[in-house]
């Protein structure tokens, strides 16, 4: 009868080793699978499963567990970096160089959430919104990808910053179990969700804007000119110029157009030709390009043929891959602009390309009260990974907060 005590120590302390294990495996693997719920083309909804993110943080039993569960959920969210990024710097970089962006970057996003977790519920509800903000904001926001804030359009449609606030309050009500609190946040979400479904309609103009999706083999910013290909850009346009009805607006991706040069510039004597004739029609066509002027850094921008309003320039290029600040060779950015133009009579909230995988430069723009959201993006390199889904479902999450109507145009 001795003996038989020790055993049962030992197999109670067995069991609770198990059971701990079992509950940071089912931690990790439930990160990874709100990281999942981004790049679902046609199903935006599943970006609420996003928002439980950082209850799993809350509910991980060491600080370790905690940033391995925002490790697996940015990791599996950019599951189409290392593939996309391996086209990308095919002709600059080592084949590990992709990986190693992938990894690195999805560290430096879990990093705050490792760094200010909490056994204290107390803490942990004023770390967690803390934690949100520094990953949406820069510094950490220029990489800031797949915040769970995006989540706020599919829980509180049409509620724009309360909505955000909401998000945040009922995650830090749950943290300190303040169930009256977390039941009134999710009644206004199921009221704020049907009311969306059931009365609000867009505006009639919206039916005159439209994006208008490429697939050009490779469109990418590059000294050196493809005559054949810009041809076949050009003519494209010219064709959608020629078949726009009056009144209306065609978004075209990103850097479409031929850079300008110097001298007798054909391309750019036609299309001076079609802005000319859609604005005689009342029409306009937003279309990426790339803008230069002597002595100055490239700017990546949208102009509108047959519109008056000036270039829409991006703020935030690529890191590394186009935004080079310790480069004589880099893209301008402006992080902090508004990131709102004027187009046909509208006043646009645009996003470019990488832009729209950010929470920052989308909130800037939306407090500048913009009529409509415009995304256009170069995906070539990005065609057969969830990165392009990922654009436009954090584009879409974003206009269905705010209620605005949302316009994009992908190269892929």
């Amino acid at each position: 009868m001795g003996a038989a005590r020790p055993m049962t120590i030992t197999g109670r302390a067995r069991t609770l080793w198990w059971t701990l294990r079992i509950r940071a495996l089912s931690l990790v693997a439930s990160g990874t699978l709100c990281g999942l719920a981004w790049g679902h083309e046609g199903h935006t909804w599943l970006l609420g499963l996003a928002a439980v993110m950082p209850l799993l943080w809350h509910w991980s039993a060491s600080r370790w567990l905690a940033g391995a569960v925002a490790l697996a959920y940015y990791l599996a969210g950019s599951r189409g970096l290392p593939f996309g990024a391996g086209i990308f710097f095919a002709e600059s970089a080592p084949a590990w160089f992709s990986w190693a962006l992938w990894l690195v970057a999805g560290m430096v996003n879990a990093l705050p959430w490792f760094v200010l977790w909490s056994q204290n519920p107390r803490r942990q509800a004023w770390t967690l919104p803390v934690t949100l903000a520094l990953t949406a904001l820069p510094p950490l926001g220029f990489i800031g990808w797949t915040n769970p804030l995006t989540a706020a359009g599919v829980v509180f449609p049409g509620l724009g910053f309360v909505g955000l606030i909401l998000l945040v309050a009922g995650m830090v009500a749950v943290v300190l179990r303040r169930w009256p609190v977390v039941a009134a946040v999710a009644g206004v979400a199921v009221a704020a969700n049907v009311s969306t479904a059931l009365w609000v309609k867009p505006p009639p103009w919206v039916a005159f804007w439209s994006g208008r999706d490429t697939h050009f083999a490779r469109l990418q910013t590059d000294a050196k000119p493809d005559l054949l290909g810009e041809g076949q850009r050009v003519m494209q346009i010219l064709m959608i110029a020629g078949q726009l009805e009056p009144g209306r607006v065609v978004v075209l991706p990103e850097t479409v157009l031929p850079r300008a040069r110097q001298g007798n510039d054909f391309a750019a004597t036609m299309l001076a030709d079609v802005s000319a004739s859609l604005k005689a029609k009342g029409s306009a066509i937003l279309v990426g390009a790339e803008l230069a002027a002597p002595g100055q850094q490239l700017q990546n921008v949208l102009v509108a043929l047959g519109d008056a309003s000036g270039p829409l320039v991006q703020r935030v290029p690529v890191p590394i891959g186009m935004w080079r600040p310790w480069a004589a060779e880099s893209v301008a950015a402006d992080p902090l602009a508004s990131g709102v133009g004027k187009v046909a009579g509208r006043k646009v909230a645009y996003s470019i390309c990488y832009e729209q995988l950010l929470v920052f430069p989308l909130l800037v723009s939306v407090a500048h009260g913009p009529d409509l959201i415009v995304g256009a993006a170069n995906d070539w390199w990005a065609r057969d990974t969830s990165i392009p889904t990922i654009q436009g479902q954090a584009l879409d999450s974003w206009g269905v907060l705010f209620g605005l109507p949302v316009v994009r145009a992908t190269n892929l």
